[in-house]
């Protein structure tokens, strides 16, 4: 069985946020969602801020991520991301707020949708999104 079963790790850089088995994992990447099953060959990628999607026992986990690196292989995905939260951990309301002053960043920009201020709101708003999308997730299931 332990042939079937990929560990994943995801590090931060205040330490490792996960480390389990799990039958498959999905994740956000900045050319669109990939996924790994056991005996996947080498990969390396870019992650963008969305859903992480993993099976464990039959049951399908979610986690947001923010934006990093995943290395995948036959039997490990190794996720390094800035920012790391399950649906527990997430404040509805509190990233509501967050959304609707970035939003407000964003529109003081007129248009200037270039540079480093740009793209900080943009995080901010993918990293907002994100999360309220793990907990519409969570909720699904």
């Amino acid at each position: 069985m332990a042939e079937e079963l990929l560990t994943l790790e995801v590090a931060t850089p205040v330490g490792l946020a996960l480390k389990l088995d799990c039958e498959s994992v999905a994740a956000p990447s900045v050319q669109g969602e990939f996924g790994v099953l056991p005996g996947h060959l080498p990969l390396l990628a870019a992650l963008r801020s969305g859903i992480v999607k993993y099976r464990v026992a039959g049951e399908d986990r979610f986690a947001a991520v923010g934006p990093g690196f995943v290395e995948a292989g036959p039997d490990k995905v190794l996720l390094l991301t800035d920012v790391f939260v399950r649906p527990e951990d997430v404040d509805a309301e509190s990233v509501r707020e967050e959304l609707e002053e970035a939003e407000s960043r964003l529109q003081a920009l007129e248009g200037a949708y270039v540079g480093h201020d740009y793209e900080e709101v943009a995080r901010d708003i993918e990293w907002a999104n994100a999360r309220l999308e793990l907990l519409a997730a969570a909720a699904e299931r």
